[in-house]
């Protein structure tokens, strides 16, 4: 009896001892710890052979991790400068059927339990599910070294230094009241036909950007540019309903979402975790923008289910709780950090709805320079069409503000330091939302492009007034209550609108001639905010720098931006005008201008204008959206009247 317990305790230790194998792959295919993930081997490129068998991990439904094999079929050497590709051919999971999926970028694939990549490219239209993995050293290596003390920030430009040193052309103290011009070419999308899609070339394959809350109508309409940047914009996902959050653990194959726009409104980007490393996290195997430093909230997602495609397959998931930031993206892949939070803006909308009801929403958007007035514009755009018509007269009246706060050097930030006031009329018949979200969008842009590393944007609220009318004027007559005027002297612009009705009213605008203008003709030129800037705007062209030389300077600009509710004056002399930087420096030396002109860091931000703008003023906010502009001329005499 004692020898049958002794060789059952024996037999239970040998069964224990044959069950027990150190950490592998497997296990994290299962679920192991951050610990565990550390212990992951890589397997070297250069010792990948065609016909070598190997597996990949992915999510096809749930938050379940499955299994998909994998054939080795060959490396693409330098298939981008100075890295290269595997190529494989994918079975299983359904892959024979959908081919290879938007969505599983990112997903690893292991020969012999160690890592190799991650899941990549895909060729357009393909019977087969062939697609190319990233090798892991690529994805490890997009996260920069600590830059060296004092190379963060870039040098100036040659010609912002060229003005220090000249005294003549040096602004002291407090800025100017400059005012800033939005390009004339400029629209609300940002996106231009730079960016190229899918041909019969392998090419990355496309990120699910998931769409909730928006207009299917309007979505129509920017889907190409989405595409554009690689994207596959679809609507619905969105986040997981209440009790439904518990996704497990993150770790190599788990869908992962990155947020773009977060609240009433939901815009994310699925891909999938290749590699983890305690708390840093490698995912998507190639770079969603290419952007670099990021700053974009991401969570677990669950899928929801695979849409089969002839063009290209896709996943559909819903994201789970925030876990962390993304903070680089790159070519090889993106990289995050677990338990890091994400600086967003805070976007609150009142709505006056045409309905007699008043809405509102509160959303996030990401702060980048190139993304956010895009998707701040789609945002605006589909809160306001979600009620309001898109056909037919239409009036909004839109108010709000950008408020700022500053980064010290410690990474504290110190709220409330600046506001950024906006406030406009926009009328039409169709398509008014537009111009309703470009007077939010117009600022903003301006702010995220200045280059101020110590910008913060704390929040932007937003109000509009809608109506079912017509509230647009015409500038039709233009006189001023004098012909002959002295320097220093008051006159009064009148400027005749005709309204929507028929009728007419008249604005007063006072305006002082400067005391230096000499004995000659002044040019007035009246009109609305934008037939002005129109005007000025090629007396600008070709200078790339902004107007301003601090922060300061350009919440000042940016407050000053012409509008469409008012009329402006323009006051014109023919002196011969140099711009330099953004700046205006009437009557300058032909010296100065000609030894300008001989230094190549210099010429190309220099223009000449025969006139110079000598006086800048604007009349009272008009409940209407104004057109129109029109030029008077009165002779000035330094000799008193008789």
């Amino acid at each position: 009896m004692r020898f049958f317990h002794k060789c059952r305790y024996l037999g239970i230790l040998l069964v224990g001892a044959i069950l027990f194998v150190p950490p592998s792959w497997s296990q994290k295919k299962s679920g192991g710890s951050a610990a565990q993930e550390k212990e992951i081997e890589f397997f070297p490129l250069d010792q990948v052979r065609a016909g070598q068998k190997g597996i990949g991990l992915t999510t096809f439904e749930g938050d379940k991790i499955q299994e998909f094999k994998v054939e080795i079929l060959g490396v693409l050497e330098n298939f981008a400068p100075q890295r290269n590709a595997v190529l494989a051919r994918l079975s299983g999971g359904g892959l024979e059927h959908t081919g290879v999926l938007a969505g599983m970028s990112g997903s690893p694939v292991y020969i012999d339990g160690k890592l190799l990549g991650a899941v990549a490219f895909a060729f357009p239209f393909s019977k087969e599910p062939i697609a190319g993995i990233t090798p892991i050293a690529e994805m490890i290596n997009v996260v920069p070294e600590e830059p060296q003390e004092g190379t963060r920030r870039a040098s100036l430009s040659a010609s912002t230094e060229l003005i220090a040193r000249v005294p003549s052309l040096s602004t002291s103290g407090e800025a100017q009241d400059v005012r800033w011009l939005p390009p004339i070419e400029d629209s609300p999308s940002p996106l231009k036909e730079n960016f190229y899609g899918p041909t019969g070339r392998p090419s990355w394959l496309r990120i699910p950007l998931v769409f909730n809350g928006f207009s299917e109508s309007l979505m129509e309409g920017m889907t190409p540019q989405w595409r554009a940047l690689g994207f596959e914009p679809t609507i619905g996902g969105g986040t997981l309903r209440t009790g439904e959050e518990d996704l497990g653990p993150l770790r190599p194959g788990s869908m992962v979402s990155i947020h773009l726009v977060r609240g009433d409104l939901n815009t994310k980007a699925d891909c999938t975790v290749t590699h983890r490393e305690g708390d840093r996290i490698y995912a998507c195997g190639h770079s969603l923008l290419a952007a670099g430093g990021m700053d974009m909230p991401f969570s677990a997602a669950k899928v929801l289910t695979v849409v089969p495609s002839l063009q290209s397959s896709f996943k559909i998931s819903a994201a789970g709780p925030l876990l962390g930031a993304i903070r680089q993206d790159r070519s090889g892949g993106i990289y995050g950090v677990m338990g890091e939070q994400a600086r967003m803006i805070p976007l609150h909308v009142n709505l006056d709805s045409t309905l007699q009801r008043n809405k509102e929403y509160d959303v996030e958007v990401v702060q980048n320079p190139f993304l956010t007035p895009f998707l701040l514009n789609q945002v605006l755009m589909n809160i306001i069409t979600a009620t309001e018509r898109r056909v037919g007269h239409s009036t909004f009246e839109i108010q709000g503000r950008i408020r700022l706060g500053q980064m010290t050097q410690n990474g504290r930030t110190i709220h409330n330091r600046q506001t950024v006031e906006f406030e406009d009329i926009v009328s039409g018949e169709v398509n008014s939302h537009l111009g309703a979200a470009g007077v939010v969008t117009t600022p903003l842009r301006a702010l995220l492009a200045s280059g101020y590393d110590d910008l913060v944007i704390e929040g932007i609220d937003v109000s509009v007034v809608s109506t079912e009318e017509r509230r647009s004027a015409s500038l039709e007559q233009v006189w001023s209550s004098k012909s002959l005027v002295r320097p220093g002297e008051e006159i009064v612009i009148h400027g005749m609108l005709r309204t929507p009705s028929g009728g007419t009213t008249v604005e007063k605008i006072p305006v002082v001639i400067p005391q230096s203008v000499a004995d000659g003709y002044l040019s007035i030129v009246v009109g609305s905010g934008g037939a002005i800037n129109r005007f000025q705007s090629p007396r600008l062209s070709g200078l790339r720098a902004r107007p301003a030389k601090n922060l300061r300077q350009l919440v000042r600009a940016l407050n000053r931006l012409r509008r469409n509710n008012r009329l402006y004056v323009l006051l014109l002399a023919s002196k011969r005008t140099l711009f330099l930087q953004g700046e205006e420096f009437p009557s300058p030396p032909p010296s100065l201008i000609q030894t300008f002109m001989s230094d190549p860091a210099v010429s190309t931000d220099l223009a000449t204008s025969r006139y110079s703008i000598i006086g800048d003023s604007e009349g009272r906010p008009q409940p209407f959206s104004l057109r129109g502009q029109r030029t008077i001329r009165v002779r000035v005499s330094e000799r008193p009247s008789r």
